[in-house]
Parts: structure tokens; C-alpha cells; sequence
């Protein structure tokens, strides 16, 4: 081979060696900037409040806070609480209960670090607290029931798995609104392991909230719960939410007890940031 042959190979492979650079400078870019837009999720004192209704009859409120965020050992630590209560009156429905859940966000993923629950029925007042021992492979099982305990066990479980908890589900879904791809999430739901299956699609969808009287551009996701949750919620669901780095869940559709009922936001509280229209 001649010297400019020599060099051509030569120029080709330093083309191709700034090409993979460029590839890997762009990839890490990326990542970064889905991760920091992705934190953007968690702000402090955020409180989103919705109208559940079925069909043309409002059953009751729900309302989820961010209690608190920490940076610790190079991880957000979350605090959360969910009150869900329906309406007096209402046949068939009846529900009083509040979740807490200490989360942990770290590389852009999400896990439950301890869940609690108080759920008010006729019958008595069921507690139940959950603590996720990831480095020992178990989770410490507490229940009540009528303030007398009937589970108080450690489950062990895959030291490669992290769990998300019946509130930490929501934000997870809001963290990966913007992903194109299904993903299928180890769940530690009823005292046992189970999934929930969710399939994003990053297409925008205009949505008309009456409750606010806006109609805001979201983001579509949806998915399958493959356990039963609270007021038997189960199967198929969809949730849309607001097409910016918030992510702020605007609507939702699930099945429960009596059939598909649907969530809206009604009003919210969210530091410098508002609903576009």
C-alpha cells in the first residue's frame, strides 16, 4: 500500500473514532437531560387534588402530596402521602384511607423505602407498614387490624429487585411519561409481589378538563395492573399527563369495584408552574 493509502485508512479511522465519540457525547447528553428534567417531577409541597367520578356521578377526592425532598448520599429521598375519601351517600362506596410513601430516586430510577397505609371501614381500622430491606433481601411485613396485629413477618425477595408501593406507582409513571418503550414493574402490593405492565407512547394528546375549564396537551400512557389494589382497582388503565417537564397527571381512567370510574384534576398547587392551555 502507498503512503497516500496509508494515510486515507488513516484519515477513515479518525473519522470513525470522532463519529463514536460524537455518538457517545450525544448518548450521555441525552441521559443527562432526561434525568434532570425527570427531577423536575419532585417539588416540595406539590399538592394535586381530583374529582373521581362515574359516569356523570361524583363519587369522592383524592389528594397527593409531596411532603418533603432531601439530597442524601447522592439520592432524592421523597416523601409522600395520598388521602382518598368518597363522598357520604354514595351507594356502594366507601372509602377512607391514607398512604404515606418514603421514596428514593437515584440514576433516574425510582423505589419504595417504606410504605405505610391506614384504611377507616365499618368493620374497623386496618394499618399496614412495609420496609424495604433491599441490602438484606427482605421486607418487614406489619398489619393491624383493629389496633390487634395479624402480620408481622420479614418476606424475602430477589436482592436485584426494587419495589415500588401503591403511591410510588405515580410517580413512576410520571417520571417515565416521555419513554417510548414498555416496561413491566415489580410491585409489593397485599402482602406479596406482584407487577404492573405500562406502555408509553410519547404521542401528544389534547385533553378538555371541566373541572378547570382548560384543555392542555398531555401525554398518553397505559397500562395493566396485574394485582388488586385499593377499592379493587385491577386490569387496564390509562393516564395523561401535561407535556412538560411537570409531568403533573391531569386525567385518569381505571377499573375498580363497581366498574370504570375516572380521575381529574380539580386544582393543584405547584410552584411556578400553571397548566397551559
Amino acid at each position: 500500500m502507498d503512503a497516500s493509502g496509508v494515510s486515507e485508512m488513516r484519515m477513515d479511522r479518525c473519522l470513525s473514532g470522532r463519529r463514536s465519540f460524537a455518538v457517545l457525547m450525544f448518548f450521555l447528553l441525552s441521559v443527562s437531560s432526561v434525568v434532570k428534567s425527570q427531577e423536575q417531577v419532585f417539588t416540595e409541597k406539590e399538592e394535586l387534588n381530583y374529582i373521581v367520578s362515574y359516569g356523570f356521578i361524583e363519587l369522592g377526592e383524592v389528594r397527593i402530596e409531596i411532603n418533603s425532598v432531601s439530597q442524601r448520599n447522592g439520592a432524592k429521598h421523597i416523601t409522600a402521602s395520598c388521602d382518598m375519601k368518597s363522598y357520604s351517600g354514595i351507594p356502594l362506596v366507601e372509602l377512607d384511607s391514607r398512604f404515606e410513601s418514603d421514596m428514593i430516586y437515584s440514576g433516574g430510577e425510582l423505589y419504595s423505602k417504606e410504605f405505610r397505609a391506614v384504611d377507616r371501614k365499618k368493620e374497623g381500622v386496618v394499618e399496614i407498614r412495609y420496609v424495604f430491606e433491599y441490602d438484606s433481601g427482605y421486607v418487614r411485613v406489619k398489619k393491624k387490624f383493629r389496633g390487634a396485629t395479624e402480620i408481622d413477618k420479614n418476606m424475602e425477595f430477589d436482592r436485584n429487585l426494587r419495589f415500588q408501593d401503591g403511591l410510588s406507582l405515580f410517580y413512576l409513571s410520571r417520571l417515565n411519561s416521555f419513554e417510548t418503550r414498555s416496561r413491566q414493574i415489580p410491585v409489593f402490593m397485599n402482602e406479596s409481589e406482584a407487577t404492573v405492565s405500562y406502555y408509553f407512547s410519547a404521542v401528544p394528546e389534547e385533553v378538555e378538563l371541566d373541572e378547570i375549564g382548560v384543555d392542555v396537551n398531555s401525554i398518553k400512557c397505559t397500562g395493566s395492573a396485574n394485582f388488586v389494589g385499593v377499592f379493587g382497582l385491577t386490569g387496564e388503565f390509562a393516564g395523561w399527563f401535561t407535556d412538560d417537564n411537570a409531568r403533573v397527571p391531569v386525567m385518569a381512567k381505571m377499573n375498580v369495584l363497581i366498574g370504570n370510574v375516572t380521575l381529574e384534576l380539580k386544582s393543584y398547587v405547584r410552584k411556578g408552574w400553571s397548566l397551559k392551555k
